[in-house]
């Protein structure tokens, strides 16, 4: 803080002030909000090796978090709409996106095994996950739905869906929410079935699962915006939770990299950046058939409720996980 000035400063402060405006103004910092400024950039001194920014990922796991190119998106290796995050995460950072492949469901013992420096890939802030990794705040407000087919009647919310053969993700937030309801409910069960690849819901296609219960954007693409029209969502939008991105807890550069990372959320949500991603970006779902991820909601407001500076105070939003 610039003190009181005697008057012949004054004309000194008025200089520094001018300057520092000159330079906020050639893109030194960006304005916030709240009228703070916040950094272009952030640092890097945590990534495990100097200049590659590694996120684990299992693309197998398909749109629209991250699959690799294919004839009817050939413009880079990889797309999704993490793909897109992780990319401007590495720009701010001045190093390279390197996307690491792993099994979804091995992605504790990949962390753990210093195999990447974070596991970004749709991954839940549960109670659950949060007892395997460090999250840095969080970067989408998500919700669950149920996918049927498009001709079934019979399922229309998630207690229609006991009694039924119902698909999901290994360890997905989808899995414990039905498991707590059998627990809760002996006598009429949800029959769960469980694939660390989920997609494109060839289960339900075939008649091999009656419905599928899983994360809305996961939901949306495949279902909703079927290329074939096979499926519908049904239900509303169910159990909102925030994905964040993990770190070993084990990794002696654990601190520094959440500072850097969670830095590098806030300046994406407040410079615009991940509302473009959500709201215009994504890619061909099928040949000629651009889908937009349409993920930006109001809901994602509570994302800055955890900015590490000037925080909102936005109501109604869902707890972090215990262990966070």
């Amino acid at each position: 803080m610039i003190g009181s000035f005697v008057r012949r400063n004054r004309a000194l402060v008025a200089l520094v002030g001018v300057l520092a405006l000159m330079l906020a103004g050639c893109g030194g910092n960006a304005s916030t909000a709240q009228g703070t400024q916040t950094p272009a950039t952030v640092g890097n001194a945590g990534l495990l090796q100097p200049g590659v920014f590694k996120w684990g990922n299992d693309s197998t796991g398909g749109m629209p978090y991250i699959v690799p190119k294919d004839d009817n998106n050939k413009n880079g290796e990889f797309y999704g709409f993490e793909v897109d995050i992780a990319n401007q995460i590495a720009k701010l950072m001045n190093v390279q996106s390197a996307p690491t492949q792993v099994t979804w469901s091995d992605w504790p013992q990949g962390l753990a095994a210093q195999q990447f420096d974070v596991f970004m890939n749709g991954l839940e802030m549960t109670d659950e996950n949060a007892q395997s990794a460090k999250f840095t705040i969080p970067y989408t407000v998500y919700t669950q739905s149920i996918v049927v087919s498009k001709d079934n009647t019979n399922i229309n919310s998630f207690d229609d869906l006991a009694g039924k053969k119902v698909g999901t993700g290994t360890a997905y937030k989808a899995q414990f929410i039905m498991e707590d309801y059998n627990a809760a409910h002996p006598d009429k069960k949800i029959d769960i079935r469980t694939s660390d690849t989920p997609t494109p819901f060839d289960d339900l296609a075939a008649g091999r699962v009656d419905a599928m219960f899983l994360d809305t954007p996961i939901a949306q693409w495949y279902g909703a915006n079927d290329f074939d029209k096979r499926f519908k969502v049904v239900g509303g939008n169910l159990n909102p939770g925030y994905y964040g991105i993990a770190v070993s807890p084990t990794n002696p550069n654990a601190t520094v990299l959440l500072k850097e990372l969670n830095q590098a959320i806030e300046i994406l949500y407040k410079n615009g950046e991940l509302q473009k991603i959500y709201q215009d970006g994504g890619a061909n779902n099928g040949p000629g058939n651009f889908v937009k991820y349409n993920m930006w909601n109001d809901s994602q407001k509570c994302i800055a409720n955890f900015f590490p500076d000037n925080p909102t105070n936005v109501s109604g939003c869902p707890p972090l996980p215990k262990a966070s």
